[in-house]
């Protein structure tokens, strides 16, 4: 009778056990089980968070002062705005592409005016999102003249709110600031921490302003200052110097001119400067659908003075 009894109370405790262990595994989540799943919305902020984290309600309407549009419905999200330090300013804007797994391919557009930045990025690989051999050849099929060994093309995504076809202009990074990477494109851009990627080169474009013979600018690259008329010899003179705006020598101002001469002779052999890209959800990858734009001829003076050169922002 008593061991009857043990073995009644031991298999009462043992159920008692039981239960206990099925409580606890019942609120164990298992690979993620019970966590809730990111909506789509959730995400383009996510990705967006940082440009709007600069914006402040100034207003007093208790939301920050960024410009927003959210169109999550289509995969869109765009912010932008500016802050008072100096009239810094950023845009951010997403856009989701689907493939045949049903993922979502974001596709994102930064740009931060008082750091010189431009990026596009994805969280996928963007070679690996691109057409094949998608490259400098894609703008120009012929061989590349003149030595330059870093970026100074930017390939600038246009991302659409409605639909997947997206548009790529290829743009000059700002004459001065010098991207990572060795090759002739990239895909983001920005002012180092002490400007230590950057030389100031914008009194070339002062020369090419103020100058009054045509032949002054080959008289520099070549290194022929004694022959430089004197109507133009002072705004030559004034560019170099020892502040960090100036050319330490007449060398370093002749090296930077032909530098800008190989990327202007680059620049107009361009065949095409925009390139419409159509979405694959099948391949989960880009195509090129059309080739269109050419850069407008013009002497290497107008060359200088209509594109930018970096120079020290706030």
């Amino acid at each position: 009778m008593n061991t009857t009894r043990m073995y009644a109370k031991k298999g009462v405790e043992a159920a008692k056990w039981m239960f206990l262990l099925l409580i606890v595994l019942t609120f164990i989540p298992v690979s993620g089980a019970g966590q809730a799943k990111k909506s789509l919305s959730q995400m383009l902020w996510e990705r967006a968070k940082k440009c709007y984290s600069n914006f402040v309600d100034e207003n007093g309407d208790g939301k920050p002062d960024g410009n927003v549009i959210d169109d999550s419905k289509n995969g869109y999200l765009q912010i932008s705005g500016s802050w008072p330090e100096c009239g810094c300013s950023c845009t951010s804007t997403v856009g989701a592409y689907v493939n045949s797994a049903g993922e979502y391919i974001f596709l994102q557009s930064d740009s931060y005016k008082c750091s010189w930045e431009k990026k596009i990025s994805s969280n996928k690989n963007l070679n690996d999102l691109l057409p094949k051999d998608f490259g400098i050849h894609t703008f120009i099929s012929q061989p590349i003249q003149g030595k330059i060994n870093y970026p100074v093309f930017f390939l600038n995504f246009e991302i659409p709110r409605y639909g997947t076809d997206t548009k790529v202009t290829i743009e000059l990074v700002p004459f001065g600031l010098r991207p990572d990477g060795n090759g002739l494109l990239c895909f983001e851009y920005r002012e180092k921490e002490g400007a230590k990627n950057c030389t100031s080169l914008y009194r070339i474009a002062d020369i090419a302003r103020s100058m009054k013979d045509p032949a002054t600018l080959d008289h520099i690259m070549k290194g022929n200052f004694n022959k430089i008329s004197a109507k133009d010899k002072n705004a030559v003179m004034d560019a170099i110097g020892n502040d960090e705006s100036r050319f330490k020598s007449q060398n370093d101002l002749q090296k930077a001119l032909n530098e800008l001469w190989n990327i202007y002779t680059l620049y107009q052999s361009l065949e095409c400067t925009e390139v419409v890209l159509g979405w694959s959800k099948q391949d989960g990858r880009f195509s090129i659908k059309s080739k269109k734009g050419k850069p407008a001829k013009m002497s290497f003076k107008d060359f200088l003075i209509n594109n930018r050169f970096w120079s020290p922002m706030c």
